[in-house]
């Protein structure tokens, strides 16, 4: 009798290997069934997802944004916040900035919807990009060439009164595997900078996480290209080189039409490492604008005097734009942080 238990004991403990292997062996195959491509998972609950928010800050070497300095090159920081609730989404961010007009600092304000269908996110939303206490900029021409108020009857504003304005976008993007993640960007400017221009961004992104899955998966690979058309401005603000006859008729009456400002392409390519919150960038920023095309598009106030001088075009220059290295430093927290 004896016997026979030890026997049963011995049996079941050789087969308990066994066992385990098998469900290894089970786990195994299920994680090589994960499929290369995961494909959307629609679904319209809205508020399945319930209340959730973000906040950080970010430390940078230079304030770009789609190939302009809005810092002057010089290094910046910004605060934000965002709460969500299902698809709907509020935020609030802050950035020191040095332009024109010497604002106290760009508010952004966002509203939006996010559905998340898998690994599929569609975000339609706003951006209401505030400067407040603005010092609008004038030329005169002369021995003062450019002032902060209007003391001639001839004098043509650089900036506009408040460079405030509202943009409206959609922001795809994919997560085609733990490896892959694709995106696009499409954002309409109605009044772009508060200079009655119509305006037009498109942008595609990728991300490559070469070793998703290990120790490593922080560092990640990421570029992106975008197109900035930017159309006619109000004929208050005068000419253009790209564009000399932007104003007036053929019987030299100023027209309606406005100039043109300088529509352009720009990129940028890099390497981030996140480690818990902390998320350090490198990154690399260029443009296909011209000096002059700079100087156009942000009213540089180091290109005024030229400009005011060159009475015929307003050509100048600014160093704003063009090839710049930027690092990056930001501190991300969630809900789920705290989890």
């Amino acid at each position: 009798m004896k016997s026979a238990i030890f026997a049963g004991v011995a049996a079941l403990a050789l087969a308990a290997p066994s066992v385990c292997a098998a469900e290894d062996m089970k786990t195994m195959k299920h994680e090589e069934a994960k499929p290369l491509v995961a494909w959307p998972e629609p679904n319209f609950d809205v508020l399945e997802a319930g209340f959730d928010y973000a906040y950080g800050a970010k430390f940078m070497s230079d304030y770009i944004v789609r190939g302009i300095s809005n810092s002057a090159h010089r290094p910046a920081g910004s605060v934000y916040e965002e709460l969500r609730y299902g698809w709907f989404y509020t935020g609030l961010a802050a950035t020191n900035v040095t332009l024109p007009t010497s604002p106290l600092a760009e508010i952004d304000i966002t509203a939006g919807i996010r559905p998340v269908w898998g690994p599929l996110t569609l975000d339609f939303g706003a951006i209401y990009y505030a400067y407040p206490s603005n010092h609008q900029q004038w030329f005169i021409g002369g021995a003062i060439p450019v002032t902060t108020f209007k003391n001639s009857y001839t004098a043509l504003p650089t900036t506009a009164f408040d460079p405030s304005y509202v943009e409206i976008y959609f922001k795809p993007s994919w997560m085609v595997n733990d490896y892959v993640t694709l995106g696009g960007q499409i954002a309409y400017d109605p009044n772009w900078n508060n200079y009655s221009a119509h305006a037009l961004y498109s942008e595609i992104n990728a991300k490559v996480v070469p070793f998703a899955n290990t120790d490593y998966s922080g560092l990640s690979l990421s570029g992106a290209f975008g197109h900035y058309y930017i159309g006619n401005s109000s004929p208050a603000y005068g000419g253009s080189y790209i564009d000399p006859d932007y104003a007036f008729l053929a019987t030299g009456i100023l027209g309606t039409k406005g100039f043109k400002f300088a529509s352009y392409n720009t990129w940028n390519v890099g390497a981030s490492y996140n480690w818990n919150v902390v998320t350090l960038d490198l990154r690399y920023y260029d443009s296909n604008l011209t000096r002059a095309g700079c100087f156009l598009n942000t009213s540089d106030p180091a290109g005024n005097y030229v400009a005011s001088v060159n009475t015929i075009t307003g050509q100048s220059s600014s160093s704003w734009c063009g090839a710049r290295f930027v690092a990056s430093l930001s501190i991300d927290f969630s809900s789920a942080t705290f989890k």
